[in-house]
């Protein structure tokens, strides 16, 4: 099946697509035409490999990202390959590297030109400062140049008891939560498989362990909350 519906996730680091992964696959066998950005090259996630901070991690990450694509079936990752987006490298780096973000998102979206946008809300999923920075960037380059209804925007969304002992998470009050997509266990096997391309970011027991977390919930759907601007002004509060 094809048709000409095209979806675009915007993340921080290779391996952020995993968090939306079954509803990439499910858009994709429903015929659209499924992009990703992925804003940093992630030369600095050195929690799990022995590999060092620098080009050579970002390249193996990026080839663990082109490797996820291929096993989903969506288009090859668009890498802006900054280099971080955080302050540990100076303030003036950050705003430079904001700066470059921004400017690639106005250019890339229309040339894209998705039926809609799926990124981080203000929690960045996990609280990751990164996470935070892209999603409030394309909430931002959305509104400078008046697109929120021309590509609606989507936030990944979680409810409070959705990961119960993951604090680390964040979630919203229900009554917000808008969206919610359905995938199959075919979809979601396929997710998992994807999973497995990135070695130098997971353990073996970290991926044995979500597979059969993943497995075992039978809820199968991944949430969402749009984006939404009420128009017009009124005076004062």
């Amino acid at each position: 099946m094809k048709n000409d519906k095209t979806l675009l996730l915007v993340v921080a680091h290779p391996d952020d697509e995993t968090a939306f992964a079954e509803v990439l696959i499910k858009y994709r066998m429903l015929g659209y035409q499924v992009y990703q950005i992925i804003a940093t090259d992630g030369k600095y996630g050195v929690r799990v490999t022995s590999i060092p901070e620098g080009d050579s991690l970002a390249y193996v990450r990026q080839q663990e990202s082109i490797c996820s694509a291929e096993k989903m079936g969506i288009e090859k990752p668009i890498f802006f390959s900054i280099d971080r987006l955080d302050t540990r490298n100076g303030v003036r780096n950050y705003f430079n590297a904001h700066h470059a973000l921004r400017d690639s998102l106005t250019h890339r979206i229309p040339s894209i030109n998705p039926d809609f946008i799926l990124t981080f809300g203000p929690d960045g999923d996990s609280h990751h400062t990164e996470h935070i920075v892209v999603g409030s960037a394309v909430t931002e380059i959305i509104l400078q140049q008046g697109w929120v209804d021309k590509y609606p925007l989507y936030y990944l969304a979680y409810t409070k008891d959705s990961f119960v002992g993951l604090e680390e998470l964040g979630f919203l009050d229900e009554k917000y939560i808008n969206v919610e997509v359905s995938y199959s266990q075919e979809e979601e096997l396929i997710g998992l498989e994807a999973y497995k391309c990135f070695q130098s970011q997971f353990t073996v027991e970290e991926l044995q362990e979500d597979y059969l977390s993943k497995l075992n919930d039978t809820l199968n759907k991944t949430f969402f909350r749009r984006f939404a601007v009420k128009e017009g002004k009124q005076v004062g509060f």
